[in-house]
């Protein structure tokens, strides 16, 4: 597995100081002066009274006391609308700093190599990373509010701790001590709930999922039928349990905590506060200076536990950051610049495979076990097997999409490695399995385009080789209807046979000289099947074409058949000469051919198979 990155927490800062100045510039100086206004507002409040007291103790005139209040205070209130100000624009660029970093995100997941994306700690990383982006409760925007507040409490601690050194040394060494003592306090309650997150979370999840099936109307039928309520009203009970007795020991240790913090509260306070009496009774301070010296002191303590506390709320978020440059960092393999040119895709030219092993993870069995195969230009050639065999793996390997683990494929006589992979992937006009259509008009998933660029008549000619043209014609809108109903209010859906038949188009349209169909008829029936089958057969003259499947009907129509089991070819040849050995192709042949042509007595005819 793939280790994550580990940066530092000064690492990490000069990353997101680089990113805001390609993302939000502005966002910097905001935030800078932001920390500089945090500091100057509590040392200002806590200035105040002393001053206005001197004024009044040294007899000063009314007019110079009035001034010099009037000039205090404004500044104070300057200071503090300017604070709302800037937190108001440091929120909002917040967003615009969250795009960027979902944009790095998203741009990762459309480029990176296909492997990445079936790899399991990619999977989780990319999860981790899109979550972390939760409009301005993503871990992006929590560390700008951190760094803030950890700046602010630092400078507003240095500046109240060289006002109580004044004073006297052991005084701020006594608060410190006091306040450690509360943080490492929370800190326990915070590991504890680090250590029982999982638990917690176990019990959501469950109750989580109980309460969507309740609201499910896939699965209202079989609760219903099954006699599935009391089960399930049973495991919601259960877990609904487990849960509130995570929280009555969350509220047992967090009210222990609490006492013991508001005992040290208590004892910091009526030490520092006795302290300051007995110096004004003896004199060594001013009424001014008590009234100065009573603020700081409790400044100091919540500037020093608010320290403390973004410290470890920064280590939280190191971590996290760490995670998302992980999967920013992931390893790219795949050539994308460079790289030799593929040639002409007017004609294919010659696919191979050598020797090639292809296993998924590295202590794990091969998918497909030394694999040879060579596929002239222009050939037809079925792959059949059974489910799990490595078929769509090595659709897969054909395209590109992943590498093997052994061996090499190679296009006309070059390993595909040395060619730009974007270039290659040119070469394939698809239809997976596992497809994607994007809510977009008919036309343009036909395309793959933006209707500027859509050549409108090719996507008639497409979808009519695929036999969809009638289907679309009589929509009220035409090439130009919306797919998916569930995106758009007019849209439209296709049954499963229609879409295999809008995809045929989609690739159709492609033009490119390999088409891979990954079982294209899953979703038909034998009569839809069987035209679209003559319908393939017609339009791919000239271009290698490649049918995947475990229904042998494809196989009637390709120059060549090869059969795999457990990742190995077992048998290789036409129709014909594969029935004629009477093999492993031979009995999956028959096991699927009885069940249309059994005769009244149950008996199968093998002449007409």
């Amino acid at each position: 597995m793939e280790q994550e990155k580990k940066y530092s927490f000064h690492q990490n800062l000069a990353y997101c100081v680089r990113s805001t100045r390609k993302g939000c510039p502005k966002l910097l100086f905001f935030c800078l002066l932001v920390i500089l206004v945090n500091c100057l507002v509590p040392v200002v409040t806590a200035f105040l009274p002393k001053v206005v007291i001197e004024q009044i103790t040294d007899g000063k005139p009314l007019r110079q006391l009035l001034l010099v209040t009037a000039c205090l205070t404004g500044a104070l209130a300057l200071l503090g609308g300017l604070q709302k100000y800037m937190n108001q624009l440091i929120y909002w660029n917040k967003f615009t700093m969250n795009t960027f970093f979902l944009r790095l995100i998203t741009r990762k997941g459309l480029t990176t190599d296909y492997r990445n994306q079936e790899n399991e700690h990619f999977r989780k990383l990319q999860s981790e990373s899109f979550g972390s982006c939760n409009g301005n409760f993503s871990y992006y925007a929590q560390t700008y509010d951190a760094v803030v507040l950890f700046f602010s409490n630092l400078l507003g601690f240095l500046a109240f701790a060289g006002i109580l050194f004044t004073l006297h040394p052991l005084l701020i060494l006594f608060l410190c001590l006091t306040t450690l003592v509360s943080f490492f306090l929370n800190r326990r309650i915070n590991k504890w709930i680090e250590g029982t997150v999982g638990e917690k979370s176990g019990y959501e999840q469950r109750l989580r999922y109980v309460t969507e099936a309740s609201d499910d109307l896939r699965a209202a039928k079989d609760i219903r039928l099954y006699r599935m309520v009391d089960w399930l009203n049973g495991i919601y009970d259960k877990n609904l349990k487990g849960l509130l007795g995570w929280y009555r020991s969350y509220t047992a240790k967090l009210f222990g905590v609490s006492a013991a913090d508001s005992a040290l509260g208590f004892l910091r306070e009526a030490v520092t506060y006795a302290f300051l009496l007995y110096l004004a009774l003896e004199g060594k301070i001013s009424v001014a200076e008590f009234v100065l010296y009573f603020n700081v002191v409790a400044g100091f303590s919540a500037w020093l536990g608010s320290l403390l506390g973004q410290i470890t709320d920064l280590q939280r978020l190191n971590q996290a950051m760490n995670r998302f440059r992980s999967y920013l960092e992931y390893p790219e393999t795949y050539r994308r610049e460079g790289g030799k040119p593929v040639g002409s895709l007017d004609s294919p030219e010659r696919i191979e495979l050598k020797d090639v092993s292809f296993r998924y993870d590295a202590e794990g069995e091969d998918v497909i076990h030394h694999f040879s195969l060579a596929l002239e230009p222009g050939e037809h050639l079925a792959v059949v097997g059974l489910n799990g065999a490595g078929k769509t793996t090595l659709v897969k390997l054909l395209c590109g999409l992943t590498e093997p683990t052994e061996g090499t494929v190679t296009y006309n006589g070059t390993d595909i490695r040395e060619y730009n992979r974007e270039e290659y992937y040119r070469l394939f006009g698809a239809v997976f399995q596992d497809y994607s259509l994007l809510p977009v008009t008919i036309e343009e998933i036909v395309a793959e385009e933006e209707e500027l660029n859509v050549d409108h008549e090719r996507v008639e000619t497409c979808l009519k080789q695929a036999g969809l043209w009638e289907k679309v014609s009589s929509l009220p809108e035409g090439v130009k209807s919306k797919y998916n109903r569930a995106f758009w209010d007019d849209g439209i859906n296709l049954s499963g046979g229609e879409t295999q038949k809008l995809l045929l188009a989609r690739a159709l349209y492609r033009n490119a000289p390999v088409i891979v169909l990954d079982e294209p008829t899953a979703a038909l029936d034998p009569v839809s099947e069987n035209r679209l089958y003559e319908t393939y057969d017609e339009v791919m003259q000239g271009k290698t074409t490649i049918f995947i499947s475990h229904r042998l009907a494809s196989t009637r129509f390709c120059h060549r058949i090869v059969l795999i089991d457990h990742g190995q070819i077992a048998e290789e040849g036409t129709h014909e000469e594969l029935l004629a050995k009477k093999g492993s192709y031979y009995e999956l042949f028959e096991t699927q051919a009885k069940y249309y042509r059994e005769n009244p007595e149950g008996e199968v005819d093998h002449d007409e198979a």
